[in-house]
């Protein structure tokens, strides 16, 4: 095994463990701030004009995205794929659209889209996802086969803590403190988008302020606590969040949460 692919391979299964371990966490932080839903809903205002029929949910997670794109189609009757690696966050998902019509939720791996699926989709969502892929090229190369012509890529991408002169705000309070925001570099990200023959590609920052309980939620989820203190047990990951998150209120203010959002139509 290569180093390249023996890092993928380490780190899908650390992302696994992760939000196997993250399902109660997730919805406590969905309960309280909206983050996921509000994302979702920005991806869907962003692809307009199209309005998508068939639509596929890379990486659904406990299933706010799903149920986010299912309640965005008033009046229409639309088919929702939903794939995810981990089976728990998996469990949350069915629970949460067990009514709702036309939506399927599948296990399976992000990087391997053709393995699962053999229809065309009008529109492919990556809600928060895609920075977790280490094989994200591979995974968005299989989604661009997956459109149907006119159908489109949406893909929203965590880009950190900003202080308000767009500077890295942990970086900037703990210079020292490795903060690994996920596999994927953004230039890469972006890079590979442009490439693909057939697709036109648009950019937009999102940034928001985010006060101290939210960036406590958000960071004391298992999934983004390892990438704080890898090499430390959860339960012992949250005194330090806590504290982290303390300082960096204190240091700087206010603190700006920032996505970017990439659209790529296919023409």
């Amino acid at each position: 095994m290569d180093t390249a692919s023996g890092f993928g391979h380490r780190f899908k299964a650390a992302v696994e463990k992760n939000f196997d371990q993250s399902a109660d966490a997730y919805d406590h932080f969905e309960e309280r701030h909206h983050l996921f839903e509000t994302l979702t809903r920005r991806q869907l205002e962003l692809i307009e004009p199209s309005r998508p029929e068939r639509i596929l949910d890379v990486g659904c997670g406990t299933g706010i995205s799903t149920l986010a794109l299912h309640q965005a189609m008033t009046g229409r009757s639309p088919n929702i794929y939903a794939i995810d690696i981990s089976e728990l966050m998996l469990m949350r998902a069915r629970e949460r659209c067990k009514y709702l019509p036309g939506v399927y939720f599948i296990r399976g791996d992000a990087e391997n889209l053709s393995t699962y699926f053999n229809e065309s989709f009008d529109a492919i969502f990556y809600t928060a996802s895609i920075f977790l892929l280490p094989g994200f090229a591979e995974s968005l190369r299989q989604a661009s086969h997956l459109l149907l012509p006119g159908g489109v890529l949406s893909v929203s991408y965590y880009a950190g803590l900003f202080d308000k002169k767009g500077n890295d705000a942990i970086r900037k309070v703990f210079p020292d403190q490795k903060y690994q925001y996920g596999a994927v570099p953004i230039g890469e990200l972006v890079s590979c988008l442009e490439s693909m023959p057939g697709t036109r590609t648009t950019r937009i920052d999102f940034r928001f302020e985010v006060s101290r309980d939210f960036l406590f939620d958000f960071l004391s989820i298992p999934a983004q606590s390892s990438g704080l203190f890898p090499k430390i047990q959860y339960l012992e990951r949250i005194p330090k969040v806590r504290d982290l998150c303390e300082l960096l209120a204190k240091r700087v203010d206010p603190v700006f949460m920032g996505w970017e959002f990439l659209i790529a139509r296919k023409r």
